[in-house]
């Protein structure tokens, strides 16, 4: 951990207030919005249903026929173990082949649980290197995997058949590819015993030929086929009563699946047919009393007779059904697709956690009743009467008055279909795999965007799918073919043509005659390492003019490097495109630890990166930090965000636009912990960089003004509003001791003020239960003759206010 032992001393400054030294864009408080980790469904987005059309499933995973195993789905992170995990030291063997996708095979050993294992990736990192990964709770990355080997350059072939050999004694582990050792690592943080496994990340493959043996031969601890025994799973729903469930792939009402049910007989009861009571449920649902709920649901049946549909709501708390609904279909045609809505309303109470039973009476007959549905939906009258947003996470956005909003990812954005986000809900299609922990319906598409945007009051920035192949074709093979530069193009022409053009009246059709003026554009996402820089160089200069034809107006982002060495990856495109571009964006996560010096290193690459744009053909392209962040929700997170934000405001002059990540994240997901806005199906709390982030925003200036002398530890900006009648001063202490502050001010002033924010200790965070442990208090500034004198907590950061 870095750790400043003090301040040295106490800290003497002068603030200059006629020495204006750069503009600050207010594009520097943007943020950032992806659709990952039910940020936008399940979140954001105010659908109470998960998994609305069935998407997320066990379709198309792992199955075994003739002793080979395969894996067809091109989602990432896909795993089986076998075997015990007792077993210490061992040899494991198989032979691998890798039938599409874009990288290659994962070999699982070691393995003692979900988050607790090791692996080999072989052709990881978009098929370009060998590694071995390891994920336990002494990760650096908190609770990802992270390598502990050197990476070595190679490739995985579709087609060919590899025989892996994996050797685990003691810390020691060793790798063999077709004969051939390529790597040997002695990793001590590597569980001591374990399983073992195979696994894929975007890639399909088939495995066969596995064995485990004691180091000496002797003992073969496994020598069959893995038996894969996975019932069918459809993420967030499950069969009650006697309903049996599948997956319908080839008559969906909309997208690719849908649930097919077939309930159990019904029972002769006084002269009437008595129906079992079975289908489909979901549990998590929170509703309130006061509330109407709006319902609709795609049916198919091929039954002669009127088929009824039958919701109940049932609460697990009170332990009773607490609204049922049951209307017969009046608009049913047998063997095709209806849609049918409602309403609930009349709660007897509120509920905290309610399970959605969803049953359908095929006909008043003794017979077996066989049926499909698809997208379901349900949603607050009044959240979808203020535009389908969840309000308390529509205002945890607002509250932080963001003056941008990048959308829609990061590496979601670089497989995502535009067209497939627009019209009427019911008939979009899904993302094409699932990504970060969630597979996306496009519920949340350009028109919901856009209404967000002007909700909370910020501008729109677009990130574009340039059609890169490992995110594209070499995972869903149909977009071969795709004329990505005519998408971006009609992507375009749809947010800002006229009514009268072929996309903008595509969109007037959909509700919004008026273009909705989107200025900034960005061509892709993370390209480094999945193109080569001359790659995307052409990629610039061919997408760039097509783009500003439709029209001349918008500015253009382009993607800069996001590790390694970034000069040899943001030079060239500087240099050779910069005559096309506006920014030049760029990601920068740091380890929660550098909190303290991690903003300044990040800071001289401004510096850098602003020589290389003064001498380039375009002086006047501009910075933009589009993901940032400290990878914790912890306080160093906050610590971490007052000095980037310093940073920042610092190199206004450079630096126009800067967004975190994440943004949102429900409290279910696997990953990436350091989300501003942290929430569950209830409720939501800021994490210490929301709090932090809010405060530096609530006092933001546009001006940056002298500040003379030595800071020692300190990190600090001072600014003036535009009437210069306010100054500011935002200082972060990552010390371990408080430190005084004599602030000598060159101008008259009336008054001082201070607001705070500190922590026990750095591993502090809020939570649900707690959301305002960590919150702004008022702090002391003291006015002595022209000085303001306050003190700075250790690890501390605070904005004093002068008028």
């Amino acid at each position: 951990m870095t750790v400043m032992t003090s301040c040295a001393a106490d800290v003497q400054l002068t603030l200059k207030p006629e020495q204006e030294l750069n503009r600050i864009d207010g594009k520097v408080y943007s943020q950032f919005l992806e659709h990952i980790y039910h940020s936008v469904n399940g979140g954001l987005w105010g659908e109470l249903v998960w998994n609305r059309s069935f998407e997320d499933n066990q379709q198309g995973g792992w199955s075994q026929e003739n002793g080979v195993i395969s894996q067809k789905s091109p989602g990432v992170d896909q795993r089986l173990t076998f075997g015990d995990t007792n077993w210490s030291d061992y040899e494991y063997t198989l032979e691998a082949q890798k039938t599409g996708g874009a990288e290659g095979f994962l070999v699982l050993f070691r393995v003692q649980s979900d988050k607790d294992f090791s692996w080999v990736n072989l052709g990881g990192w978009q098929n370009k290197q060998h590694a071995i990964e390891r994920r336990n709770a002494v990760n650096v990355k908190q609770n990802r995997q992270g390598v502990v080997s050197p990476m070595i350059d190679g490739s995985i072939e579709t087609g060919k058949w590899y025989t892996i050999k994996v050797r685990c004694e003691g810390d020691n582990v060793k790798v063999s590819l077709d004969g051939k050792q390529i790597l040997d690592v002695t990793d001590s943080y590597m569980a001591k015993t374990g399983c073992v496994g195979i696994g894929t990340w975007s890639t399909q493959a088939k495995f066969r030929n596995f064995k485990v043996t004691s180091l000496d031969g002797k003992t073969v601890l496994f020598n069959e086929t893995p038996k894969v025994s996975q019932p069918l799973k459809i993420r967030h729903w499950e069969p009650f009563g006697g309903a049996k469930i599948s997956i319908n792939t080839t008559d969906a009402f909309n997208g690719r699946s849908c649930v097919q049910i077939t309930q159990g007989g019904g029972v002769q009861h006084e002269g009437f047919i008595q129906k079992k009571i079975d289908g489909i449920q979901q549990g998590g649902f929170v509703l309130k009393k006061d509330e109407t709920y709006l319902f609709s649901i795609g049916i198919k049946s091929n039954d002669v007779t009127m088929p009824r549909i039958e919701c109940r709501f049932y609460d697990r708390q009170q332990n009773k059904i607490v609204t049922c609904s049951t209307s017969f279909i009046d608009n049913y045609v047998r063997g095709q697709w209806t849609k049918i809505s409602g309403k609930f309303w009349d709660l007897s109470d509120d509920v905290s956690d309610g399970i959605l039973m969803l049953t359908l009476d095929p006909g008043l007959t003794v017979n077996e009743g066989t049926y499909l549905i698809d997208q379901i939906s349900i949603m607050p009258k009044s959240w979808a009467e203020n535009g389908g947003f969840r309000p308390d996470l529509l205002k945890a956005i607002a509250d932080l008055k963001p003056a941008l909003i990048r959308w829609p990812g990061g590496c979601f954005a670089s497989a995502y279909r535009w067209k497939d986000g627009i019209g009427p809900q019911e008939k979009r299609q899904p993302y094409p795999f699932s990504i970060w922990d969630d597979r996306e319906v496009n519920s949340f598409g350009t028109d919901e965007y856009i209404a967000m945007c002007r909700r909370v009051g910020c501008e729109p920035h677009i990130v574009i799918n340039a059609g890169t192949p490992s995110w594209n074709a070499k995972r869903t093979p149909e977009t071969a073919n795709v004329d990505w530069v005519q998408e971006a193009c009609d992507w375009v022409e749809y947010c800002n043509g006229p009514a009268t053009s072929k996309w903008g009246k595509v969109r007037a059709e959909n509700g919004h005659p008026e273009p909705y003026n989107v200025k900034h554009w960005e061509i892709d996402n993370e390209t480094q390492g999945n193109l080569t820089v001359d790659e995307y160089i052409a990629t610039i200069k061919k997408f760039v003019p097509a783009m500003k034809k439709v029209d001349p107006t918008i500015k253009i982002a382009v993607a800069g490097s996001h590790y390694g060495p970034r000069g040899p990856w943001d030079n060239p495109i500087i240099n050779q495109a910069g005559e096309l571009i506006d920014y030049i964006s760029f990601h920068q996560y740091d380890d929660p630890n550098k909190f303290a010096d991690g903003p300044g290193k990040i800071e001289t690459y401004f510096r850098e990166l602003q020589k290389v744009i003064a001498q380039s053909p375009n002086k006047n392209i501009k910075i933009f930090d589009s993901e940032w962040n400290a990878q914790s929700t912890d306080w160093r997170t906050g610590l971490y965000c007052g000095g980037i934000l310093n940073v920042f405001e610092r190199c206004g002059d450079v630096v126009e636009i800067a967004a975190p990540a994440l943004f949102l994240r429900h409290k279910i997901a696997t990953d990436w912990d350091n989300a501003f806005v942290n929430f569950d199906n209830k409720s939501w709390y800021p994490a210490p960089n929301y709090v932090v982030m809010k405060l530096w925003h609530d006092h933001f200036a546009p001006i940056r003004i002298g500040l003379d002398g030595d800071a020692k530890n300190l990190n600090v900006v001072a600014t003036k509003s535009e009437d210069g009648k306010t100054l500011y001063l935002k200082a972060v202490n990552p010390t371990n001791e408080a430190c005084t502050v004599t602030l000598n001010v060159d101008a008259k002033f009336e008054n001082a003020s201070m607001k705070l924010v500190t922590a026990q200790g750095l591993n502090d965070r809020n939570t649900l239960e707690n959301p305002t442990a960590i919150a702004p208090k008022d702090g002391t500034a003291t006015i002595e003759g022209k000085t303001v004198r306050f003190e700075l907590p250790a690890y501390s950061a605070g904005v004093v206010t002068i008028q």
